[in-house]
């Protein structure tokens, strides 16, 4: 069985070799070789020295890869493998030795191929392309761990933890391999717990942020802040929506979700006092869309504000296509009627005029080509009537999040309204 023996030999090549390096004489690299038949020496290469180095030392293996040993300037060393060349697989460094400061304490080592190390500094891994770090430690001079870093979710993001004196991580950060940035930062409570998680360089007018439940296990809220816009999400305790909420210049969007992860409501508000809710049955599906605006008369609450009108209802399919829809006067009363066939929007639709009695007087209709047929007048009394669910007449209750209103007066400043636009 054939062995690779370093012999006295193999010592004086390298110190040679080591020599003319330092005499500036090394420009390529050099081969050592042994003309045994019985022995295969390992290739030892002396390579230039890159940025920030004194010297580096490659020892070739017989399976395509090579272990660099290198000597910084800053008195650290590091040891590179690479598995296949030139793909690194590890990247090892280590603080300085007691006696190593310079390249001129490194001159010492001058005749042997492995560096002096001290305590560990860091541990790199690379994939198998060689590209991609897979994990990644630090540690302080006394060997405490600083930080560790794991490749997360899919393989395009890389997290690292930055661990506190106690031992508990501080902060985290979460780098995108894809976009080869930061992208996010997480920020820890004292006892170890994630606290919050935001985008990296929040600022006032631009930032995400996640906070988590108290055992730092579930995200409980969020709130995103962008250009003329404010947002907050609160969940359910074990993490399913329960409320997405948003507020812009002249408008605030609700949408409530049941316990089960269902649909429940929406609601969105104008600034003209005008609302429309959105109704989803149990099993979270569209079926009922009301809209309402101010009284133009009548007494006003503390806040200025006059009482709400139904306006119009929609009542629609699974889907969220029509199936009638009832518009209302002022006073309450139906005033006119659409029915839609099979989802259709024009096809086969019928207008339906009404009395204050609910009851049809007329009716314009458009055939299965969508045409506009002649009106109808209906003889009195026989038309039919129509009428809503008393239940539809009732505003709907909600509770808009706190603070989400926070932000008006700079949003306000941020895009200027012209009407018409």
């Amino acid at each position: 069985m054939r062995k690779l023996i370093l012999t006295a030999t193999a010592v004086a090549v390298v110190a040679l070799a080591s020599a003319a390096y330092f005499s500036g004489m090394f420009n390529k690299d050099i081969t050592v070789s042994f003309a045994s038949a019985e022995v295969d020496m390992p290739k030892i290469l002396l390579l230039p020295a890159a940025g920030g180095e004194c010297q580096r030392r490659r020892v070739l293996d017989d399976f395509g890869g090579a272990t660099d040993n290198i000597d910084l300037t800053d008195g650290k060393t590091r040891v590179v493998v690479f598995k296949r060349l030139p793909l690194i697989h590890t990247e090892t460094t280590y603080y300085p030795a007691s006696d190593r400061k310079d390249c001129e304490s490194f001159a010492k080592d001058g005749t042997v191929t492995v560096s002096k190390h001290g305590q560990l500094f860091t541990e790199v891994e690379r994939d198998a392309s060689g590209r991609k770090p897979v994990r990644e430690r630090k540690y302080s001079p006394d060997g405490k761990l600083v930080s560790a870093g794991n490749l997360v979710q899919d393989g395009s993001k890389f997290q690292t933890d930055f661990i506190g004196d106690a031992g508990l991580i501080t902060r985290s950060e979460t780098y995108n391999l894809t976009s080869n940035s930061v992208e996010s930062e997480t920020l820890y409570r004292p006892d170890g717990t994630a606290l919050v998680r935001q985008a990296l360089n929040p600022s006032e007018t631009s930032f995400t942020r996640e906070h988590f439940s108290v055992d730092g296990k579930v995200v409980v809220s969020k709130e995103a802040r962008s250009y003329g816009n404010y947002t907050m999400n609160g969940m359910y305790a074990d993490g399913k929506p329960r409320i997405d909420a948003s507020r812009g210049i002249g408008y605030t969007f609700l949408k409530f979700y049941r316990p089960d992860g269902t649909d429940e409501l929406q609601v969105q508000m104008w600034s003209n006092r005008s609302i429309t809710f959105n109704h989803y049955n149990a099993a979270g599906k569209p079926y009922l869309e009301t809209r309402w605006n101010e009284s133009k008369s009548g007494p006003t609450d503390s806040n200025g504000y006059r009482s709400m009108t139904l306006g119009k209802i929609i009542e629609t399919n699974e889907k969220g296509r029509h199936i009638r829809d009832v518009d209302f006067r002022a006073d309450g009363t139906i005033e006119k009627v659409t029915l839609y066939k099979n989802g259709e929007y024009v096809k086969d639709r019928i207008e339906y005029a009404v009395n204050n009695h609910g009851q049809a007087v007329s009716y314009k209709a458009r055939d299965s080509e969508g045409k506009e047929l002649p009106e109808v007048i209906l003889p009195a009394g026989l038309g039919p009537k129509f009428s809503v669910p008393d239940s539809y007449r009732v505003v709907t209750t909600f509770n808009v999040p706190v603070g989400l209103d926070k932000y008006d007066a700079k949003i306000v400043t941020e895009i200027p309204y012209h009407p018409g636009m």
